[in-house]
């Protein structure tokens, strides 16, 4: 069910950050909607993998993947790629990690 959801988010995110765009809604809520989507796609992706080492991991390639679109963004009519939706892409993930750290933490009771 998680691999399910994830793919089906990893298609999203890829169709939304694809498209032509004439008039950016978003506006100063830009780089919020970057960090928490990212912070959204490494949650989901610790349902994922069974391991630490094998979440790190695909945090990793997350953020490859978030330069990988802001690259092809350059190609797409009406839209630019930024290092600052980058940096709020990567901060989200990282935020995320530590969201699932402490959240893991604290389902297992551990310190």
């Amino acid at each position: 069910m998680y691999k399910a959801v994830f793919a089906v988010y990893t298609l999203l995110v890829t169709f939304l950050s694809l498209q032509t765009s004439t008039n950016m809604p978003l506006g100063s809520w830009d780089k919020l909607s970057h960090f928490l989507t990212y912070s959204a796609f490494s949650i989901l992706a610790y349902g994922v993998v069974r391991t630490g080492r094998a979440y790190i991991i695909l945090c990793i390639v997350i953020v490859a993947y978030s330069g990988l679109m802001e690259i092809a963004q350059s190609f797409v009519p009406g839209r630019i790629m930024s290092v600052y939706d980058f940096i709020a892409n990567t901060l989200g993930v990282l935020i995320g990690v530590l969201i699932v750290k402490f959240l893991g933490k604290w389902i297992r009771g551990t310190k």
